[in-house]
């Protein structure tokens, strides 16, 4: 049996710091009871990593702002000693762009699931 070889094209030391970005984030806002994953493959012409935490979901006033920068919801706007400046997912959003890729957040059970999506190289001919 042959195996295709697919490849990812991207810069490392990017791509990592826009996962760590993500993984921040959700560290910042699960509860000390809260459980976060992560969950990584290929569907189609991509590949994807997705960050799941039980953060409590974001609001929908707020779920298509988080990526602007400088943009902190309401809850993080609470007086904390670790809250951030509101730019780790702007960060990651220009990082996986630049890549020509695509990052989403949506609510799911009792969190969030941030997806990167990554396109993947054609194999060589």
């Amino acid at each position: 049996m042959t195996t295709e070889r697919r490849e990812v094209a991207l810069s490392t030391p990017e791509m990592s710091r826009a996962i760590r970005n993500l993984m921040e984030n959700a560290i910042r806002h699960t509860p000390s009871d809260g459980s976060i994953y992560v969950e990584a493959g290929v569907e189609a012409d991509h590949a994807f990593l997705s960050v799941v935490d039980s953060c409590g979901g974001i609001p929908a006033t707020d779920i298509e702002r988080v990526f602007d920068v400088a943009y902190r919801g309401e809850s993080a706007r609470s007086p904390a000693q670790d809250t951030g400046a509101g730019l780790g997912l702007a960060i990651a959003r220009g990082i996986v762009e630049a890549h020509q890729g695509e990052i989403a957040v949506v609510n799911e059970q009792d969190g969030c699931r941030f997806t990167v999506k990554l396109p993947i190289s054609q194999p060589a001919r």
